[in-house]
């Protein structure tokens, strides 16, 4: 599923790989000139970031596992495409096969009127139960996707970039659970997931900064806190865990998922160009208590 212009050199491309004190503030938040890709792309943050990235000047290339994205959500986004001469496609993609991975990438390039130049990684699950209970099928599906999964778009991303030789940037979508643990529920491989994620980057910023058979590409973490969304409503008919997550944050709330399009943006675009192997946490002042 697609929606195009016929006329991209409306879009003017933009290097983010160092700062350049002549842009105009505003110009620091746009992604003209740049293909985004997005792995669970059609999930609660996937959608949101795809909107955020049309509205930015990018064009937006969203990954999953379903045959296709439900038309009461695509359909808004293809309009918007629309709006602002961007592009939006959906590709399938099992991001844990790397064969599956690669293929949907090459769909990408093959489709793409400009360079892949930004990855957000939002593709990921959630499980629970006591760790006693947990079994070793489950853990090592959950971190097949939460973390082979993202280390598979990310290479395949970044042999493109290399392929092209344009800087770029990337997102990986991690968590506060990566940093402290839940109270209330027991997610000891979901957090395991998400801290993976944190070295991860930290890795790949270290080998992708300072390559010289590499284009500069930044690797930054996004942690959300938690944020209120169908995919949460059942954890949240535990008894007490609303009160009790609400509470661990300063700001005495859950967050909504609008609330990420600003700092995936400040990431992915040159208002971060000084910024890479970092997490930026976005968690009501959770983990600060």
């Amino acid at each position: 599923m697609a929606s195009s212009v016929a006329d991209p050199t409306q879009a003017r491309e933009t290097k983010p790989s160092q700062g350049n004190p002549s842009s105009p503030t505003a110009d620091l938040f746009r992604l003209n000139g740049r293909s985004v890709v997005i792995t669970g792309g059609i999930g609660f943050l996937g959608l949101t970031v795809a909107q955020s990235v049309l509205e930015s000047g990018g064009d937006a290339y969203c990954l999953d596992y379903l045959d296709g994205p439900r038309a009461e959500t695509w359909g808004p986004l293809e309009e918007i495409a629309k709006k602002y001469n961007g592009i939006i496609q959906y590709h399938k993609c099992d991001v844990t096969s790397a064969d599956s991975v690669g293929q949907a990438i090459g769909a990408v390039v093959s489709a793409a009127r400009l360079p892949i130049r930004g990855l957000v990684a939002c593709a990921g699950v959630s499980d629970k139960d006591p760790a006693t209970e947990f079994s070793v099928e489950r853990f090592r599906r959950l971190m097949d996707i939460n973390v082979t999964g993202t280390f598979l778009a990310a290479q395949a991303v970044a042999r493109e970039m290399r392929k092209a030789n344009v800087s770029g940037s990337m997102v990986l979508v991690a968590s506060m659970s990566g940093t402290v643990v839940n109270k209330g529920v027991d997610t000891a491989a979901y957090n395991s997931s998400k801290s993976a994620l944190l070295q991860l980057a930290r890795s790949l910023a270290a080998e992708w900064g300072s390559r010289a058979n590499m284009p500069l590409i930044r690797v930054n973490t996004l942690s959300p806190g938690y944020i209120r969304t169908a995919a949460t409503v059942d954890t949240l008919k535990i008894p007490g865990i609303e009160a009790q997550w609400c509470g661990d944050s300063m700001l005495n709330r859950l967050s909504t998922v609008d609330e990420f399009r600003a700092p995936v943006l400040f990431l992915l675009g040159d208002g971060s160009s000084f910024m890479t192997a970092a997490d930026l946490r976005v968690d009501g002042g959770h983990c600060a208590w």
